[in-house]
C-alpha cells in the first residue's frame, strides 16, 4: 500500500504514532507531502509530489513500524532530495 503524509492528513494504514510523527516531520522540514511507494519489501520515498522517487533512499517495510528508524530514513531522503535540486539549478 501507498502512504502519503501532508502536515495535516494522512492516507495510510500505518499505527497513528507513526503518521502522526511523519506529520510533524514534513511540517518541521517544511515538507509539503511525503509519500512512501511500496517496491517489493522497500519504500521508495517521494518529497514534495516530486515525479521521482528519491535517489538511493528506500524504506526497509520493518522501519514502517518503527518511529526512529523511519524518521532517520526521511531525514537522508532530504537531504538527497536536496543535494539533488542543487545539481539541477
Amino acid at each position: 500500500m501507498r502512504h502519503v503524509f501532508t502536515p495535516w492528513r494522512s492516507r495510510s494504514n500505518l499505527p497513528e504514532e507513526v503518521q502522526t510523527a511523519v506529520r510533524n516531520w514534513a511540517v518541521e522540514h517544511e515538507v509539503g507531502e511525503v509519500s512512501l511507494e511500496p517496491m517489493g519489501e522497500l519504500y521508495a520515498v517521494r518529497l514534495n509530489m516530486s515525479a521521482d522517487p528519491v535517489p538511493g533512499v528506500y524504506v526497509p517495510a520493518s522501519a514502517l513500524e518503527d518511529v526512529e528508524s523511519l524518521l532517520e530514513m526521511l531525514d537522508a531522503a532530504l537531504e538527497v532530495y536536496y543535494a539533488e535540486l542543487n545539481l539541477n539549478q
